[in-house]
């Protein structure tokens, strides 16, 4: 089965919100635990195709089953900063998907000119660290109890690198 690896279109919103949404609902690897409003997802696909920022999708059969996106911070003193979204849907989860996407958008993100990429992701997620090392990422510390979900406090990891 081919899988393609390019950046996202408008058409492929719903199909993105429905990833989301069956990654988040897992709640073990989004901060969010379910999808956005197809409204909301329009919104942010639109603003990064608009803004040529860094957001990837996977395809197969004409479905989006993962996806990386790197967008800058909105504050004027953080527009150099590129925050981390990724997720693959279970059943293709351990065939190179990630590394594929993960490398997209770091490209593409150096590419436009952001010059700091980070992320959070949750402490007991340690293939996904495994592959932000890969990618250049570096742990730079650890908040405690960040989250909270199903009542149970989850910490989450900071990595980050950067090209100053």
């Amino acid at each position: 089965m081919e899988i393609d690896i390019r950046p996202i279109q408008l058409s492929d919103t719903a199909s993105f919100r429905q990833a989301v949404g069956s990654v988040a609902r897992e709640k073990r690897f989004l901060m969010t635990t379910d999808a956005f409003s197809l409204e909301r997802a329009t919104e942010f696909v639109s603003k990064n195709i608009d803004n040529n920022y860094a957001q990837y999708v996977a395809i197969s059969d004409g479905e989006v089953v993962g996806w990386a996106d790197i967008v800058p911070k909105s504050c004027p003193s953080e527009k150099h900063c590129g925050g981390l979204g990724m997720g693959i849907i279970a059943p293709y989860r351990g065939q190179g998907l990630g590394d594929r996407l993960l490398a997209s958008a770091i490209r593409h993100s150096w590419d436009i000119g952001l010059t700091r990429l980070q992320l959070g992701v949750f402490d007991d997620n340690h293939r996904a660290m495994a592959l932000y090392q890969k990618h250049g990422f570096q742990h730079e510390g650890t908040m405690r109890h960040a989250a909270l979900i199903d009542g149970n406090y989850r910490d989450i990891h900071l990595m980050a690198q950067y090209r100053v």
